[in-house]
């Protein structure tokens, strides 16, 4: 049976309302399943006790073939970038960015139920915050903080300008004075950074004597020494040289590379760089990808 051609006029809002369709038939699976294995919690994140969403899909088969991961190790990933609060729609990596930061920082000498009514304590609002890459979740709970720092990494963007109202920073040379904040925060941020060494120390550099450095990392538990698997290539064009199969995580319009491949090393590479080093819902393992670093300045 042949096809019938329709008018762009017609056919543009059908497949509008297929994809629409098909999106909030995935919620309802995810919310149904949610219901059957009762995943139920209170969000560190918004303080609601909510319907947690995992979503296998997240890490389809090619990327289990193509990141060499076992089974476990997947579903592990799947739980780390999906296990999202049906309420205010954090991952578990942010939510546990969360519950590490009511450990770091009472309010009135106690643990703060949730990220969003820390946020508005005194405490938090005294805090310097810098957040290098958005963190979904963690983000909107602090973006009213007056001291709040965001910014986006813009490729061939001046470090520093603004780009649609969002500030452009990179930590291959931020643009922040010597001894800026008591906080800075990423997320799955320090794999795709040309230069490891670099990042960490452009970080140590902005944090004051005694502040901290909290964020999430993918450490492959496979993996015994970090090691670089590309660089920029020293011909000035920007382009990158593999030193490895290349690997690069969702995102963009083509993916973004990873230069570094962490490993169960990555705390001795934290202390090596000058931070007092904890690793939070630790160590790293096949069955639990979402640790949470928190790197102090000594101080």
């Amino acid at each position: 049976m042949s096809k019938i051609p329709l008018p762009g006029v017609v056919k543009r809002p059908l497949v509008l309302a297929w994809n629409e369709a098909h999106r909030l038939g995935w919620i309802l699976r995810d919310l149904a399943s949610a219901l059957v294995h009762r995943r139920v919690e209170r969000c560190s994140v918004c303080g609601e006790r909510r319907l947690m969403l995992y979503r296998r899909r997240v890490i389809p088969p090619r990327l289990v073939e193509l990141w060499g991961l076992s089974e476990r190790q997947a579903e592990a990933l799947a739980r780390k970038e999906s296990c999202d609060c049906s309420g205010c729609g954090s991952k578990l990596r942010a939510r546990r960015l969360a519950d590490v930061l009511l450990d770091l920082y009472p309010v009135a000498g106690r643990r703060a139920d949730d990220l969003r009514s820390w946020a508005r304590s005194p405490e938090a609002g005294d805090l310097r915050i810098a957040e290098i890459n958005r963190i979904d979740g963690v983000h909107e709970a602090l973006e009213d903080l007056a001291r709040f720092h965001p910014s986006e990494y813009v490729s061939n963007v001046r470090p520093g300008t603004h780009v649609a109202g969002v500030r452009h920073e990179s930590l291959m040379g931020l643009t922040y004075e010597d001894d800026r904040f008591d906080l800075v925060l990423t997320s799955e941020t320090l794999e795709h950074v040309p230069d490891l060494a670099v990042a960490l120390a452009e970080i140590r550099r902005v944090l004051v004597p005694g502040g901290r450095h909290v964020f999430t990392a993918p450490v492959s538990p496979d993996v015994a020494r970090t090691f670089p698997r590309a660089r920029v290539a020293g011909d000035g064009d920007g382009s990158v040289e593999d030193l490895a199969p290349p690997i690069k995580h969702p995102g963009g319009d083509v993916g973004y590379h990873v230069f570094t491949e962490l490993g169960r090393d990555f705390p001795e590479v934290l202390e090596r760089a000058g931070f007092q080093t904890e690793v939070r819902f630790g160590p790293v393992s096949d069955d639990d990808l979402a640790q949470v670093y928190v790197g102090r300045k000594p101080g």
